[in-house]
């Protein structure tokens, strides 16, 4: 069974311009495909972060090696996170197993990549090209999307 943490941006920016809806869709498409998924069993879980730099701190530490999923439109990321040294060690490291999925028609014009160039990213519509990127082992070396 394969383990799928999903990071979910709560903070303020998520509540506007219909955000919770697209989240709400994609955790949606997560269960779909977590109890009907015909490859091996998936297993997801959810856990909520803040928006500030401790707090995703702190997620990230439960993390490590884990193939992990951060819902956000990107504000917190960058405003907050751009500056840790522990995040941006955890995402050099954590490569393979890490994507953001870009929440909400303003999250292209956030430019975290600019900061976090490594970081592996999606629009909400394509999640699940990041959970079949995690189900082959890193092996699909498909494009990924650029934020800009």
């Amino acid at each position: 069974m394969k383990e799928l943490i999903v990071i979910i941006d709560v903070s303020g920016s998520m509540y506007a311009m219909g955000k919770t809806f697209v989240v709400g869709n994609v955790l949606s498409t997560l269960s779909a495909f977590e109890n009907f998924g015909d490859e091996e069993k998936l297993s997801v879980t959810k856990m909520q972060w803040d928006g500030t730099c401790a707090g995703l701190e702190k997620l990230i530490e439960k993390c490590s090696e884990k193939n992990v999923l951060l819902l956000t439109d990107g504000y917190a990321l960058l405003d907050s996170c751009k500056l840790s040294k522990t995040i941006k060690s955890f995402l050099d490291k954590n490569q393979e197993n890490f994507f953001v999925v870009r929440c909400g028609g303003d999250s292209a014009n956030i430019s975290a990549t600019k900061e976090f160039r490594r970081v592996r990213s999606v629009t909400a519509d394509n999640v699940l090209y990041a959970v079949e990127c995690f189900s082959d082992s890193g092996v699909a070396q498909a494009q990924e999307e650029d934020w800009e």
